[in-house]
Parts: C-alpha cells; structure tokens; sequence
C-alpha cells in the first residue's frame, strides 16, 4: 500500500497543477522530514564499503556531466544534478523491508548527505553557470541550513526531552505523510512548469530518459562495488535517492527545468522500489 501510495501522490500533483501555489512550502517540509529522520537514525557499526558509494556518488556525475556536454549543456547540467543527489532519507525504511542490513544504509544516508552538502557548492560552479549571481558560500550556508537546523534540533530534543523523542518516533506514519505531500508538490510543479514552457516535448522526452539511465546506472553500479556482503544494500544506497534536496536546490538556485531530472528520478526508483517490494511479499507469500 505503501508503494501504491507514493505513485498516487504523484499522480495527484499531475493532475491538479494547481496545486503549485504551495510549492513554496516544500524546504519547510523536507526540513521537517529531516528532523524526523535525524530522530530515528543510530549508528554504532563503521562500514568502509560505504566510502565506494559516496565516491561513485561523485565520479557518476561528473561523468554523465562530460558524456552529455556535447550535445546539449543544459541536458549536462540537468544529468549532473540528478545523478550528484545523496542517498535518500527513507533509505532505511525500505531497506527493513527488503530485509536488507538497515545499519549499512543508514550509515551511507549519513555520508552520502553529509559529503554531497559539502561538495555541491564547490563543485557546481566549476561545471553550472546559475540563472542569477550567487556565491558558493550562498549555496553552502543554505544548505547547512536546510541540514543542521534539523540535525541540531533533533540532537537536542533526544538529549533534553527524550521523552518527547520517544513520543515522536512512535508517530511512525508522520514522515511517510510528509513524504507523500512533498511528492505532490513537487509534481504539480513540475506539471505546472512544463504546461506553461515552451521547452519543446522532445527536451523534456531527452530529460526522462537521461534520468532513467542514471538510475539504472545508480543501482548496478551499486551492485557491483557492494561486493558480496553488501551488494544490495549499496545498490539500494547509491539508486534510492534524496531526490527532494535537488528538486529544492534547482528549484531555489537553477531553474525549474533542471528540477526535471530528479522528478522523473522519484518516478524510476518508486516503481523498482515498488517492484523490489511486491517481489519480497511474493516470495513471504
């Protein structure tokens, strides 16, 4: 049901585009969603096989970034914000779900956010002329914000009111809601911004199917270098994707075309999680 409800989400933003008169709520909501995730995360185990997939996180970017460049740079930019976006926050939800080693997962949403927060804001303007003149120290405070408010928060909240901490992650459908609201903004959005564009079919056409390889790009490659103690857990890691920090990151400092990209991504790795899902209720079954 679950599964189900995510592909409904976004297709109630599809169909009432209208709804974009409240994308403005969407950082307020991934920050709220943050603070939920940075409630339930723990960590007690190291894992180095976790570092591959913060480097192929890195290296899989830019490489797209280059193999695109000369044909379209626009298509570039977009590959590269797709494929750069971290390691997804609910991750390690469907990891439990899969039956997957949820510590390993949880590790890399970490790092993968961590690095990425740190690395965009030095990397991008060597590779993405914004639409308007910002600093990378701009991109970087915003994006420590958009992170640490939530992180300290939540830290704070657990070591203070532990009571309250325990009340909270009891309210275990909160985030998953938030989740489904965000996937409805974002798509009424991107519905809005392509029924009022005049990016021709064919750019928007080249831009699905770009984020498609990326994705499938993502989840092998994730395979591979998982070896194989952790083959799927690392291909959940690099495939599943923080899709909404770079629908709010272009959305705020590129344009809403490159948002593109990461929402046809959340539409790919919606499905293969669906399928992974209905695969482990088959095989209970």
């Amino acid at each position: 049901m679950k599964s189900i409800s995510l592909l409904a989400a976004i297709l109630l933003g599809i169909l009432f585009p209208q709804l974009h008169l409240f994308s403005e709520l969407i950082s307020y909501l991934i920050t709220l969603l943050l603070f939920f995730s940075f409630l339930s995360i723990k960590i007690k185990i190291f894992y180095q096989n976790a570092f591959l997939v913060v480097l192929a996180n890195i290296c899989i970017p830019i490489a797209f970034y280059f193999i695109v460049l000369p044909f379209n740079p626009e298509l570039a930019s977009i590959a590269f914000i797709t494929a750069i976006t971290p390691t997804a926050l609910a991750s390690p939800a469907v990891a439990k779900f899969l039956n997957l080693n949820v510590e390993y997962v949880t590790f890399s949403v970490i790092l993968t956010n961590s690095v990425i927060a740190i690395a965009l804001p030095l990397i991008l303007p060597l590779l993405i002329h914004p639409t308007h003149a910002i600093s990378t120290y701009t991109i970087f405070l915003s994006i420590c914000q958009l992170f640490l408010i939530p992180l300290l928060l939540a830290q704070a909240v657990k070591l203070v009111i532990p009571q309250l901490s325990n009340f909270l992650l009891k309210l275990k459908n909160v985030p998953f809601l938030i989740w489904n609201i965000l996937l409805v903004l974002v798509s009424a959005k991107a519905t809005d911004f392509i029924l009022h564009t005049e990016t021709s079919p064919t750019k928007i056409i080249a831009i699905a199917l770009i984020s498609l390889i990326i994705c499938a790009v993502n989840f092998t490659i994730g395979k591979l270098i998982g070896g194989k103690q952790f083959s799927r857990e690392a291909s959940q890691s690099l495939g599943q994707k923080n899709t909404m920090f770079t629908v709010w990151f272009s959305l705020t400092f590129l344009t809403p075309i490159v948002a593109l990209g990461p929402i046809f991504y959340i539409i790919y790795h919606n499905l293969y999680n669906s399928y992974q899902l209905m695969r482990i209720d088959t095989l209970r079954s």
